[in-house]
């Protein structure tokens, strides 16, 4: 059971609007970092989609931007 859940996740990855929410509400990644706790290079890295962020993170930003962390992040199909 364990092995096809895991099978079934390794074709999934984590998608994210992260950039346009927050463009959209006027806050700089600067900003947005030192509400959630982290590093700039982080923001950038999850906007770009080379990091996954914990779900301590995940949930930091959503408070900050005061947006359902469902709007932000959801798992979509890898192109591979």
């Amino acid at each position: 059971m364990m092995l096809s859940i895991l099978n079934i996740m390794a074709h999934k990855s984590v998608g994210n609007n992260l950039k346009e929410i927050r463009t959209k509400l006027g806050i700089t990644q600067a900003e947005l970092a030192e509400l959630v706790g982290v590093a700039r290079v982080s923001i950038i890295a999850i906007e770009n989609g080379r990091f996954i962020p914990t779900i301590e993170t995940a949930l930091r930003v959503s408070q900050a931007l005061n947006v359902s962390i469902e709007k932000i992040f959801w798992l979509q199909e890898n192109n591979k």
